[in-house]
């Protein structure tokens, strides 16, 4: 009889504690009341709160068993609002904001635009604001300003013999500090807040955030060992650059982040555009890159001297079109002598492709024998004409790009070597900038070193490539390391930081300083960050 007793026990106690308590035989611990089958603290439940049942309203909490407004609200006509951002209570109960308002820290305000945030007390867009650039407080360093809500540098220029880069401020047209970078950066770009800087030295595609100049977010090969990459060209989501030694078109896509937080840059396609060809620069019409070809001297120039186009309607599978031939236009010869396109740069316009000539005889140390020219190409048919840009202002046209509705052009001039000191430019002439509208050149600059070339100290400066930021070519020097800063209006090159009219702002800028133990400083480069 005795021996079933024990599991017996055993059960009802497992039944009681599945089915709970009866209320009679709760018992809770001091402090706690018995609500139905359970121990609850009446001073602090919002379901019991004071007594079992007793629920509080939304926006209430259990405070010392009574409903009460939870912390950083208060009643208003029965109600718990935050009358801190309540625009019906703002500040206290029934204070209401007028039509178009919102109440910011119990106050009314106008309400801020889309796109700005309120940082003390004012409406900031900071996506533009240097001092809250991406956030309130956050200000941007030096002379960053700020792009797309982060801190960058508005231009860059690429330093070759210093092998630096260094950042300026657009319109003040201050300098940065100068960073260390790559080991001989030839050419620029800049995509989404990064520096895009082909290095010849290390053959690889280096990039940096515009506002970190001496880190290495990420790099990208390109290639052979022995390389020149002349021309980055950005066309998102797709990256191009040619190089003039191994005669190649590269294309890089973007698949990114990187882990360094770069782009993203995959090479998906490579082609030859031809033996001895020397391509220069990218333009890009439609779906038609458009490449000028400067050929080589080994060859005869014979590769050369046209403009090769390749459909890249696929750019993962770019194909070489055909080919443009520029000899068989009049390059007006001074002497009825030797003289040869040889191009160097190109732009899209709506108007067409325009290539920059440099119009040199290359048997005669690559000295102009005719005028500066651009030769237009008529997309439609591949038709080509030539613009004379008049050989007083300008002898070697190397660089073009458009500004609005205009074409400004880089003229190289005719330098004059110091064999004896480094192959340094000791004297230049018709080296500046062409204004060209509607196909006719309406205005020039003329660079001037700011010293009488030929005396004891006096650098020479010699035009090269340029950026435009804010309506203002900053004109990279390749003799001397300057940056000159030319305002382009309409019909008009009007000098800020340069030597030639005392009414410019200040001197050009010394962005890469002239190293004593080398004869020459060269701004081999400038790119703008949009």
């Amino acid at each position: 009889m005795g021996g079933p007793l024990l599991p017996a026990l055993l059960m009802a106690v497992l039944s009681l504690t599945l089915t709970g308590c009866p209320e009679e035989g709760v018992v809770c611990t001091s402090g706690l009341a018995v609500c139905g089958n359970a121990c609850v603290d009446l001073s602090g439940d919002t379901a019991n709160c004071g007594s079992c049942g007793n629920a509080c309203g939304d926006g209430q909490s259990c405070q010392s068993g009574t409903c009460a407004c939870r912390p950083g609200t208060e009643s208003c006509d029965g109600t718990c609002v935050a009358t801190a951002t309540d625009v019906a209570h703002c500040g206290s109960c029934g204070n209401a904001c007028p039509s178009g308002q919102v109440c910011e820290s119990g106050t009314c305000r106008e309400a801020c635009s889309a796109g700005t945030a309120r940082c003390g007390g004012s409406c900031i867009d900071v996506l533009a604001d240097a001092l809250n650039c991406g956030a309130c407080g956050h200000a941007c360093p030096d002379v960053q300003t700020c792009h797309a809500g982060r801190c960058a540098y508005d231009v860059v220029t690429a330093c070759y013999t210093n092998g630096q880069l260094v950042g300026i401020q657009a319109g003040t047209d201050a300098l940065g500090p100068r960073r260390q970078f790559g080991g001989g950066v030839q050419s620029l770009a800049s995509w989404d807040g990064f520096v895009l800087a082909a290095d010849a030295t290390n053959s690889k595609l280096l990039q940096a955030a515009g506002g970190e100049l001496g880190t290495i977010a990420e790099e990208d090969s390109l290639g052979s060992v022995a390389s020149s990459p002349n021309d980055v060209f950005v066309d998102p989501p797709y990256v191009y650059v040619v190089d003039s030694v191994n005669n190649t078109l590269q294309v890089l896509k973007r698949e990114g982040p990187s882990q360094g937080g770069g782009l993203g840059l995959r090479t998906v396609a490579q082609i030859n555009l031809g033996p001895n060809t020397s391509p220069q620069a990218i333009a890009k019409w439609g779906s038609t890159l458009y490449v000028p070809l400067f050929g080589t001297a080994g060859s005869n120039f014979q590769q050369g001297n046209a403009v090769a186009r390749v459909d890249v309607s696929n750019p993962e599978q770019p194909r070489k079109l055909d080919t443009l031939p520029l000899t068989g236009l009049d390059l007006k010869s001074f002497d009825g002598g030797t003289v040869l396109p040889l191009p160097y740069s190109a732009t899209a316009t709506d108007g067409g492709v325009y290539v920059a000539l440099t119009n040199l005889n290359p048997y005669n140390n690559y000295l102009p024998n005719g005028p500066g020219m651009l030769a237009r190409i008529d997309p439609s048919d591949g038709g080509v004409r030539a613009i004379d840009l008049g050989a007083r202002d300008c002898l070697n046209a190397g660089y073009v790009e458009a500004v609005g509705g205009q074409l400004v052009v880089a003229c190289l001039g005719e330098a004059r070597l110091d064999r004896a000191n480094g192959s340094r430019a000791d004297s230049v002439r018709a080296t500046g900038l062409v204004l060209v509208k509607d196909d006719v050149p309406v205005a020039s600059y003329a660079l001037s070193p700011g010293c009488e070339p030929g005396t004891e100290g006096c650098r020479v400066s010699v035009a090269g490539r340029f950026a435009v930021a804010r309506g203002a070519v900053y004109l990279a020097d390749t003799n001397s390391g300057r940056v000159f800063v030319v305002q382009v209006e309409d019909g008009k090159l009007v000098e800020r930081r340069g030597y030639t009219t005392p009414q410019a702002q200040g001197p050009a800028l010394d962005a890469c300083p002239v190293d004593p133990r080398r004869p020459v400083s060269n701004a081999i480069d400038v790119t703008a960050l949009p």
